[in-house]
Parts: C-alpha cells; structure tokens; sequence
C-alpha cells in the first residue's frame, strides 16, 4: 500500500491529484469510483463554507455506482 501525505508545498489541486492517484494501489475498482465523482466535492472545499447540497450529490453518486456495481455481481453470479 502506498503511503500518502499531502505536502504543503502543493496546490490543493495537485495534492488532491495525488491522492486519487494513491488511491488506485489500495483497491483499483474502488477508486475508479471516487475518481470518477470527485469533482462534485470540489465545491465543498472551493466555497470555505460547508456545502452540505455536494456532499450529499457526491455520496448519492457514489451509492449508484456501488449498487450498480453489486447488481453486476449478482448478474454474474447467476449466470
């Protein structure tokens, strides 16, 4: 597992791209996920108040991705 720490020499940007980027060594299909819906969270950190309506976009958006993700291994399951 890759260990990550963000560095404050970074932007927010480039810390946030390699911490999607270290993501990908601890579970790769996970990852494709949150990458995938990341930027619906970038507003949570951009606007300096809590942004509670992205948060909750970001983890409807998540939850989809992961029942349809469990409807394909039923799928396969009974095939």
């Amino acid at each position: 597992m890759t260990e990550f720490s963000f560095d404050r020499a970074k932007s927010f940007e480039e810390n946030r791209t390699d911490f999607l980027e270290s993501t990908k060594d601890i579970d790769a299909e996970m990852a494709k996920l949150l990458i995938a819906h990341s930027d619906k969270l970038i507003s949570v950190v951009r606007e300096g108040e809590r942004d509670t309506k992205a948060r909750i976009t970001f983890n409807e958006a998540i939850a989809t991705a992961l029942d349809y993700l469990l409807t394909q291994e039923v799928d396969e399951e009974s095939e």
